[in-house]
């Protein structure tokens, strides 16, 4: 493993050796329906708060993520994961149920990308041999802890952006690591727990590709203008974007 000028480059490349994701309601009205493993349409997700459904939707991604890779909670050496929430609570919980060694993430909308980094480093330098990585949001939870509970009824302006109900997972290991065995073609792996008539699964497909690789990573700035603006955080990471495609020369456009 190599660092060069925040640019971390991999000498033997950790592979993703499956992934998964749950998402909401709104999410699962997009034009990307055909490609998530779960829509619950419940926004409780059958529990008695936002936050106890943001962890239930975390860790049906990681069951999911772990049964479509054919892997068992026992194989799994790590796991790097994080929400938006205070103390990283969603996903605190989530993990809970597994007992696997685990790191809270905080990056906000880099959450994901950093959890994947951390066990990427982890794994090629041979801290893991496998990883669990794992991001959730909630529309909800994330309006009562960056601007107004749902119930106050504040209203939002046409512009602002709307934070993601769902979660994704993925598990990183070895490139040399024991091939795990064959899954049961007869079992479907997204027929899991009892949510019922909550729970739909997607339209199945066929993911016997060739596992993608982690070549090479990149670590942010922090590049701050002093946006303050709550209903627009797409201003407010701007600029260090900018910043980067300054630091590779990237062509500008229009």
């Amino acid at each position: 493993m190599k660092n060069c000028n925040g640019n971390i480059y991999f000498k033997q490349p950790p592979r993703i050796v499956s992934y998964a994701s749950v998402v909401g309601k709104k999410e699962g009205e997009g034009p990307l329906r055909e490609y998530f493993d779960r829509i619950i349409y419940d926004s409780y997700a059958g529990r008695d708060t936002f936050e106890q459904a943001e962890s239930q939707i975390m860790s049906t991604a990681v069951q999911l993520a772990m049964k479509k890779g054919c892997c068992k909670v026992e194989d799994v050496d790590l796991s790097c994961c994080g929400d938006l929430l205070n103390q990283c609570v969603a996903s605190s919980f989530a993990m809970r149920q597994f007992g696997v060694p685990y790191a809270g993430v905080y990056g906000a909308c880099s959450t994901m990308a950093l959890s994947m980094i951390m066990a990427a480093i982890a794994v090629e330098s041979g801290a893991a041999e496998r990883a669990v990585c794992a991001a959730s949001s909630h529309y909800c939870t994330a309006e009562r802890q960056y601007r107004f509970p749902l119930e106050y009824g504040s209203q939002r302006p046409p512009t602002a952006q709307w934070t993601v109900t769902g979660a994704g997972a993925c598990i990183i290991d070895r490139a040399d690591s024991q091939a795990a065995p064959p899954c049961d073609p007869s079992s479907d792996p997204r027929q899991i727990e009892d949510h019922d008539v909550r729970i739909e699964p997607a339209q199945h497909r066929s993911e016997t590709r060739s596992k993608p690789f982690l070549n090479a990573a990149r670590l942010g700035r922090i590049v701050d203008y002093d946006v303050c603006d709550q209903n627009n955080m797409g201003a407010a990471m701007a600029p260090a974007v900018v910043k980067l495609g300054t630091l590779l020369n990237l062509p500008k456009t229009a």
